[in-house]
Parts: C-alpha cells; sequence; structure tokens
C-alpha cells in the first residue's frame, strides 16, 4: 500500500465513513460475484443503516455540514472518487448536500483501497477448492498455489483436470532419471511440450516440489557461430538470413552468433553448459575454446558485443533481456541506421500486417542508442522494419563501413 490519505480526506468524517461505506458495498459485491456502479443518495432519513452512519455528521452540531460538503465537493473534483448530481428537486432552504446523487468511479477503487489501507478479498472459485482438497496429497507444499486459485487454462475441462497434470509432475519426477522443463510438460501437460516455458510456471513447480525439482534440467540453447582467426568484437544477431549473410562475408575480426531471438533464455545464455555452438566455418579448436571461455565468463579480457535485429518492438525487449547477461551491450548502429533509413522513408510495414500487434511496447533497454533513436523512432511512427529487408550489397557496404 503505497499511496497515503490526504489528511483533510481522513480528517472529515463525511468522506470517511462514505470511503469505507463504498468498499464495503463492494466487498459485497465482490464475494457475491457480481459488481455492479455503487450510487448513494444523501439523505439520512431514507438511508440504510450503514449509510445513515456516514452521513450522521452532517446533522451533528459539532460540525459545519457546509464545510463537510463543500470538501466532499472537493474530493470529487480533486481525485475524481465520485461524481455529483444535484436532487432533481430541492426544497425552500434544504442544505446543499441533502438528496445529492454520488456515484463512485470505478477507477479509484485502488487509491480509495490504498487510502483506507484495504485489500481486494479474494474470491476463490468452490470448484478449485474442492478440486485441490481432492489433490492436495500429491504436492510437497501446497500452500505455494495461488491464494485464489489457478486459472482453467484453455484446453482443461475443469479444475480436476488441471490439478491432475500438475500432481503428474510428482509421478513424473519420482521415475529415475533428469528431464528437462519440455520433456516434463509434455508428459504431464496433455502433450504440450510448451506448457511449462513461462518462469512463473517453472517456480510453482519448484515450489510444490522442492525435494524433487533438482531433477529438471535446463534445456541447452542451440547456436550457430562464425569464428574468424582473430576474434577482437561479437556481434549477436537476430535472425538466420541475415546471420548467413554476413557469415559469407567472412569478417575478419568480428565473431558472428545467430540467437534465434532466444529472449526467454537471455539471463542464463552464458552459464556454462547451456550454450552450445556449431559453427558455419572451419575454426580451429584453440579459437573455439578461447571463445568459449570468454563466452562464459572465464576469460581474462572483455570483448565489445552488439546486437542487430529486427527493427520492432520485440527485438528491442531481446536487446534488453541480453544486457542481462552482456552488460556493455549495444545495438550495432550500422546495421540499424539502414532499417532507419527505410522507417523514416515510409517503407515500414503496420505490426497487423505481418502479426506483430501482440508485441509489447517497451521504454528502456538500456542500451543509449536504442532509448534514445531507436524505440522513438518505432512509437513516431507506428511502423516495423524487418533486418531482411538490408539486401546482400547494401549489407556488404554496411560490413566495410561497419569495421566487421
Amino acid at each position: 500500500m503505497g499511496r497515503q490519505i490526504p489528511e483533510w480526506v481522513a480528517a472529515n468524517p463525511v468522506i470517511a465513513g462514505l470511503l469505507k461505506y463504498v468498499l464495503d458495498r463492494r466487498d459485497e459485491q465482490i464475494l457475491a460475484g457480481e459488481q455492479k456502479q455503487i450510487r448513494i443518495t444523501l439523505n439520512p432519513d431514507k438511508a440504510p443503516r450503514a449509510l445513515r452512519a456516514a452521513l450522521a455528521p452532517f446533522s451533528d452540531p459539532a460540525y459545519d455540514d457546509g464545510e463537510l460538503w463543500d470538501e466532499l465537493v472537493w474530493l470529487s473534483r480533486d481525485y475524481q472518487c465520485f461524481s455529483i448530481k444535484p436532487p432533481a428537486r430541492r426544497s425552500v432552504g434544504a442544505a446543499a448536500w441533502k438528496g445529492a446523487h454520488l456515484y463512485f468511479s470505478e477507477g479509484c477503487e485502488q487509491l480509495v483501497r490504498d487510502w483506507l489501507q484495504r485489500e481486494r478479498p479474494l474470491l476463490v472459485d468452490p470448484e478449485w477448492q474442492a478440486a485441490l482438497a481432492r489433490f492436495s496429497q500429491h504436492f510437497e507444499s501446497v500452500e505455494v498455489f495461488p491464494p485464489g486459485g489457478l486459472e482453467l487454462d484453455p484446453g482443461f475441462e475443469n479444475f480436476e483436470q488441471l490439478l491432475g497434470c500438475w500432481a503428474r509432475v510428482r509421478q513424473e519426477l519420482d521415475c529415475g532419471g533428469s528431464l528437462s522443463w519440455r520433456q516434463l510438460s509434455a508428459r504431464c501437460f496433455l502433450g504440450d511440450s510448451k506448457y511449462l516455458d513461462s518462469s512463473w510456471r517453472q517456480s510453482l513447480v519448484r515450489g510444490l516440489f522442492p525435494s524433487r525439482s533438482g531433477k529438471i534440467c535446463e534445456r541447452p540453447l542451440l547456436m550457430h557461430l562464425y569464428l574468424p582467426v582473430r576474434v577482437e568484437q561479437v556481434l549477436l544477431i537476430e535472425n538466420q538470413d541475415s546471420f548467413l549473410l554476413l557469415a559469407d562475408l567472412q569478417p575478419g575480426s568480428t565473431a558472428l552468433v545467430y540467437i534465434e531471438g532466444y529472449r526467454g533464455g537471455a539471463a542464463r545464455v552464458r552459464a556454462p553448459g547451456v550454450a552450445r555452438f556449431s559453427t558455419v566455418n572451419d575454426a580451429s579448436t584453440v579459437v573455439r575454446r578461447e571463445f568459449l571461455q570468454w563466452w562464459q565468463g572465464q576469460a581474462d579480457r572483455e570483448l565489445p558485443v552488439y546486437f542487430w535485429g529486427d527493427l520492432d518492438c520485440e527485438g528491442m525487449h531481446i536487446a534488453a533481456a541480453l544486457r542481462h547477461s552482456f552488460r556493455a551491450l549495444d545495438c550495432w548502429r550500422p546495421g540499424y541506421m539502414s532499417l532507419l533509413d527505410r522507417l523514416r522513408a515510409g517503407g515500414g510495414h503496420l505490426p497487423e500486417q505481418a502479426g506483430k500487434q501482440g508485441q509489447k511496447s517497451i521504454s528502456s533497454t538500456g542500451c543509449e542508442y536504442a532509448d534514445r533513436v531507436l524505440i522513438p523512432a518505432i512509437r513516431a511512427s507506428g511502423r516495423y522494419v524487418d533486418q531482411e529487408a538490408i539486401a546482400h550489397e547494401q549489407l556488404t557496404a554496411i560490413c566495410t563501413v561497419g569495421g566487421l
């Protein structure tokens, strides 16, 4: 809970009472499984008991009801917690607040919860609770399931089938040898080898089976590599065609790595045994060994590292992820400048044209060039350019200028 309630709001008994009343009503709605707009009429004579308690200070001679009302109006204007409508008819001489209608703003619910330090109640599906009770003995630490239970993912008929799949994880881990996440996933979750790809599901497996999860081995990342005789810098490339074009140019001092967009494994890509390389050119055992030592952080020297991928949001996300393993990684300017030229000349494509509308925007990668030039250009144009747009002849010129 990070936001403090303003002192003048807390000191106004009508406002404090109304906010508490609103959250009480909302919590009742949540637990009943239906939410609708909360409307309040400021009429103590006809209000329900809980609301009458909140409105009582209006009639208390210890308070100035006009001042209480003014502050309630300020609250509606400054924080938009309520919209206020006057009554259709007001008796002569009646107070300005009497009979007014307040409509609680749905978007302010979390703000009010922060002010009053009240968590939103969890609505736990009774079918989930019943299924979990039947399967609880299959898990070492059943309490690590989310308090509200798991969502019923598409493809599962009910929670009993879903929890049956999670329970099968224990059986597979008890069978003997080690296995990968993909193998475990396919054997337990309806043949879907990618169900356990997400980090939170893998974390849930470790939490549910802490004494057994050590049998799960990380899936190696297979990468293609071009190695010159002398390596002075490294360029990580997102897509295969661009990697092969550059490798055909046989750079004299730049190692090229085709990473195939390994965003998910970027944080562990330099751990020993994770990345497995196959070279596309003849490279001596000594050069391969020295490169692998550097890749795993075991060399005495550090090499400049660059990344070149598509000029789109996903490419920027890959760059940001790779910086977890390569702290000084920069986006490769010669390659991106050519993509930028195409973008600025109107040569980019809309996300919808390439099925990329699901890509999430990114505000920062940690690379100054990407954050200052590339991301703003993507945001301003609303378009993307794939790196394969660069022809062989143009790429040859770029490499000459770029010093590969």
